[in-house]
């Protein structure tokens, strides 16, 4: 479960007495290491950008393979790689004042994110790689839609996947929520037209959200709670 990010003028309590929870799902090769993680997309990004001090941040239930990633990033860059262990907040929020304390110039984060903007620090965002039956879900999913216009949004792990689920349906109209950071690395100092920021993108929609049904892949979270407040679908 993605947590949610502690209150900033608490007395720190929420982060002292916060549960970790270890994951059920745990890279157990190499191998499966670089494809959970793109770890062969990290490198090329932190090769391409001449990044020197790369900051891995991880939430709780991901730090078992923490060093495993780290290990695999670090024999394929000349950057210094190093984990973040101590974020302050809710996991899903880049940590950046950790990661300036130790004079990084690119924070790589892991997991759920609530995709919040950062300040100073260029991020890219890692969400993770869950897979499910696409032509199974798109079945699914047409005996409720009945032909109607449906947008697809999924939770950053699946994020991946959602284009071959949009494949799959028989509607009036198909739309994809895109995430524009999920492939480029965020950088705060951007001004000009072509500015990538971190959210979700709706210009795939042929008509206002009230006209579309939304198809949601992924976990009860946050993520689903925001999208359902912000959205009128």
């Amino acid at each position: 479960m993605m947590q949610a990010p502690a209150a900033i003028d608490g007395d720190g309590r929420d982060v002292i007495e916060r549960d970790a929870v270890a994951s059920e799902r745990r890279a157990r090769t190499a191998e499966e290491a670089v494809e959970v993680y793109e770890v062969e997309r990290t490198a090329s990004a932190i090769a391409t950008g001449g990044y020197h001090m790369v900051a891995l941040q991880f939430p709780d239930e991901m730090l078992a393979d923490s060093t495993l990633v780290a290990e695999q990033l670090q024999a394929r860059v000349s950057a210094q790689i190093f984990v973040l262990a101590d974020t302050s907040y809710g996991s899903c929020c880049v940590d950046e004042v950790a990661a300036q304390h130790y004079h990084a110039d690119l924070v790589v984060h892991y997991g759920r994110t609530c995709l919040s903007l950062t300040s100073q620090l260029p991020v890219l965002y890692v969400f993770g790689r869950e897979h499910v039956d696409a032509s199974d879900v798109a079945k699914q999913a047409e005996q409720e839609l009945k032909g109607k216009k449906v947008v697809v949004v999924g939770d950053v792990p699946y994020m991946h996947m959602l284009d071959e689920i949009a494949r799959h349906i028989k509607a009036e109209h198909v739309a994809v929520a895109r995430i524009p950071v999920q492939n480029h690395v965020y950088t705060p100092t951007q001004q000009n037209s072509s500015h990538i920021a971190p959210g979700r993108l709706w210009s795939e929609l042929a008509g206002p959200a009230s006209d579309y049904s939304m198809l949601y892949i992924g976990e009860e979270s946050p993520t689903l709670t925001n999208l359902l407040v912000t959205m009128r679908f």
